[in-house]
């Protein structure tokens, strides 16, 4: 009763009610890395590692094209094998205080409209750069994330 009532006073001032937008149709996976080497390291060997992986440079299966590659952040896209899906992927370096590491914001989004849960196929494209590269499991690694952050997470099937 009282929300009624808030709605009528808030729409009788004018004040706009919020209305949702459209729902988001791109499954999408957002993550946060921890790594014991400073930022710059981090993202050359991130970058090296996606040059790596393009089919360009005789890498059949792994479809990675480098979009931006900065020292503060890189984005690249990731192309299905048959050439019908497409993924964004995002990589912001912030360097942490206390220790000298690296914090890395990472994200994969597809940019098709598909359902949402994607079978871990956005981790899977952070994971296998993040593998790939050595930075994954050595001292002082800590990744972040979980089924709210990053749909699919725990069908992924390239985790170890």
């Amino acid at each position: 009763m009282k929300t009624l009532i808030f709605l009528a006073v808030l729409i009788a001032v004018g004040g706009a009610v919020p209305v949702p937008g459209p729902y988001r149709y791109h499954a999408i996976c957002k993550t946060l890395w921890v790594i014991s080497s400073p930022c710059m390291e981090v993202s050359t060997r991130l970058v090296q590692q996606i040059q790596a992986f393009n089919p360009i440079f005789g890498c059949e299966k792994c479809h990675y094209t480098l979009v931006k590659g900065a020292p503060t952040d890189v984005t690249a896209n990731h192309t299905s094998a048959d050439g019908l899906a497409m993924e964004n992927v995002t990589l912001v370096f912030t360097p942490t205080v206390v220790t000298g590491g690296c914090r890395v914001s990472a994200q994969s989004k597809s940019l098709g409209f598909t359902g949402l849960l994607d079978n871990g196929l956005n981790y899977c494209n952070l994971y296998d750069l993040l593998s790939a590269s050595g930075l994954a499991g050595g001292p002082g690694f800590a990744e972040i994330t979980n089924e709210w952050a990053c749909l699919g997470y725990g069908l992924a099937t390239c985790k170890d």
